[in-house]
């Protein structure tokens, strides 16, 4: 491990590992097309990566830190596991003023497996900003929007029964199985809210708000009667609360909420899915 102080406002830190050997010893129950029942095989692994971090204090209102992670192997036990892995995360807050803070986070890690017939791939995205604002003890403001995409492709070997339309047949590693997909998925989301709160008076709290997600995502239908489902839907839950001190001790409470989801177009026979409700609570608190 290496690591770097230069004065009080930057600091790198530094890992680097090496794996000489991983034996996997494996005797098998069942038999493949490979391997006989009960036949023993050993697999071995030989992997090398790092990590570096740094963290930076730019200003006492400003913070900046991340890390990046690479690493290697040259081989895997299963088809999914990554040859060749690389990890970012970098993350940083601003504080302007005494009540004010901002905040935004980038995380992406990135895996693959590039063996002939698997060409497995994927990879996991975020990335979020955040606002809180509370200028005065009578009101406040948070807002905070995020991006995810999670995504993965492996090959596979399949059987259906009506064919997809465009499917691949398959070679002959695939043994009884007809055909040869790809097994991907998408799913890239995005989220926002905003909420606010007001307190006019001591005896008197507010709270409204809005939240928001949606989906535009996609995958390798396997089956002709299989539809996208939530990989193209819509959430969103507004609300809205009051709180109100009719005497020490006792609290009156009053909450609004409502959830409505919504898929896009429908594919094959399932029609899409949505629904929605209003759920209203009143509510006398005492405190003793």
């Amino acid at each position: 491990m290496v690591k770097i102080d230069q004065r009080e406002c930057v600091t790198i830190q530094g890992i680097l590992y090496l794996t000489d050997v991983i034996r996997i010893t494996v005797i098998r129950p069942l038999s493949t097309d490979a391997l006989a029942n009960g036949t023993s095989y050993t697999l071995d692994l030989h992997e090398n990566g790092g990590l570096l971090g740094v963290a930076l204090r730019p200003t006492p209102q400003w913070r900046v830190n991340g890390n990046i992670e690479l690493s290697y192997a040259d081989n895997t036990y299963t088809q999914i596991s990554p040859k060749t892995l690389q990890h970012y995360v970098f993350r940083v807050s601003y504080k302007p003023k005494g009540w004010a803070t901002i905040s935004g986070a980038f995380n992406d890690l990135e895996r693959r497996n590039n063996v002939a017939l698997v060409n497995h791939m994927d990879h996991s995205r975020s990335l979020t900003l955040g606002a809180s604002l509370a200028p005065s003890e009578h009101y406040g403001l948070d807002l905070s929007y995020g991006y995810m995409d999670i995504m993965s492709r492996t090959g596979l070997c399949y059987a259906s029964t009506p064919a997809p339309i465009g499917a691949a047949a398959a070679p002959a590693d695939c043994g009884t199985n007809l055909y040869l997909g790809d097994g991907y998925y998408d799913a890239p989301t995005q989220y926002g809210a905003i909420g606010i709160t007001i307190t006019p008076v001591k005896k008197f709290r507010s709270s409204l708000g809005y939240s928001m997600s949606a989906v535009n995502g996609a995958t390798e239908l396997l089956n002709p009667r299989q539809a996208p489902g939530s990989l193209q839907s819509q959430f969103q839950t507004p609300y809205a609360k009051l709180a109100w001190t009719l005497y020490p001790g006792w609290v009156w409470k009053a909450d609004w909420n409502y959830y409505g989801y919504g898929e896009g177009t429908p594919i094959g026979p399932t029609s899409p899915r949505s629904f929605r409700g209003n759920v209203y609570t009143l509510a006398v608190r005492h405190e003793f």
